[in-house]
């Protein structure tokens, strides 16, 4: 469930998504589902957290779907945390899962997104890293 669903911004995160190859499918999967995640908005592409705590502390971990530039044919789903100091624009990234794009729209293997999901739940516990995790990452991750 997005729980800050009526917040100002998360409608425009919404059509965000829906230009998003497999967007919808993704905004659908965190409606929808049980888990309390909380969308970012202002950001380029769909960008979400989750409200749970890991170890007594927010759960820092954060989730990214945007199409690189110059890249028409991916869309990318980037794993990274925020910064524990609360100005700092520093982000630590996991790494990212590439979802290739035929015809204008992609559509997210289910139980890859679900892999994904359970990592991010899990502060990306090394123990849940999805199968579909790629390290390198060649190109910019966008704000």
């Amino acid at each position: 469930m997005i729980v800050n669903i009526t917040d100002e911004g998360v409608e425009d995160a919404m059509a965000t998504a829906a230009a998003l190859p497999g967007g919808l499918d993704v905004w659908r999967r965190l409606r929808d589902g049980s888990e309390p995640f909380l969308i970012i908005p202002g950001r380029t592409g769909l960008e979400w957290g989750v409200d749970n705590r890991i170890k007594d502390a927010p759960n820092r971990a954060r989730l990214k779907l945007f199409v690189p530039e110059g890249r028409a044919g991916l869309v990318v789903l980037v794993a990274f945390k925020i910064s524990q100091i609360a100005w700092s624009r520093d982000r630590y990234a996991y790494g990212v899962w590439e979802i290739p794009v035929s015809g204008g729209k992609a559509t997210p293997d289910p139980a890859h997104l679900e892999a994904w999901i359970a990592f991010q739940l899990a502060g990306f516990h090394p123990e849940r890293r999805p199968e579909t995790l790629i390290r390198q990452i060649s190109y910019d991750i966008p704000d």
